[in-house]
């Protein structure tokens, strides 16, 4: 990474943060793209000029919950203090309390995603293994994962 004070440059691939690491700023992308994985490696997003990131974990005072990854092209963003949340949230105080709760759900999701992703990565290995046995264990493990769909279905509809 390449700091430029109010602004970074990272090369192609280079992790931007990790999940689990302490916030210190959030990113406005300027040029390039950013994917956001899980400690998992599912990707869960790209985002490109104009979008920030980083900034859920600022915002609910926690360590990053996910990792950002410089896709295939260089990425230049303007770093964006904890203090400027800090302050824009004391300002106003239901903006704040939206923006948690939108953070929140998003979190929420995002660990939604990545246990679909690994019982289908499971379900998946188990299927090309072919084996008549594991017919029960098959099963079950389509049943958790209904089970799973079922429960992101009702927090949509709340």
């Amino acid at each position: 990474m390449i700091d430029n004070g109010n602004s970074a440059i990272w090369e192609p691939g280079e992790v931007i943060y990790k999940a689990g690491s302490i916030p210190k700023e959030a990113y406005l992308i300027l040029e390039g793209y950013v994917n956001l994985e899980t400690t998992d490696g599912l990707k869960l997003n790209r985002l490109g000029t104009g979008e920030i990131f980083g900034e859920s974990s600022i915002l609910l005072n926690i360590p990053r919950t996910v990792t950002a990854r410089v896709c295939t092209q260089k990425l230049v963003a303007k770093k964006i203090q904890k203090s400027y949340f800090t302050k824009m949230m004391k300002s106003n105080v239901i903006l704040g309390a939206l923006l948690r709760k939108t953070q929140i759900r998003l979190i929420d999701s995002n660990k939604q995603s990545s246990e679909l992703a690994n019982e289908m990565s499971c379900l998946l290995d188990q299927l090309s293994s072919k084996q008549s046995s594991k017919k029960n264990i098959l099963e079950e493990r389509i049943k958790k994962i209904r089970t799973n769909i079922s429960k992101m279905q009702q927090n949509i509809d709340i």
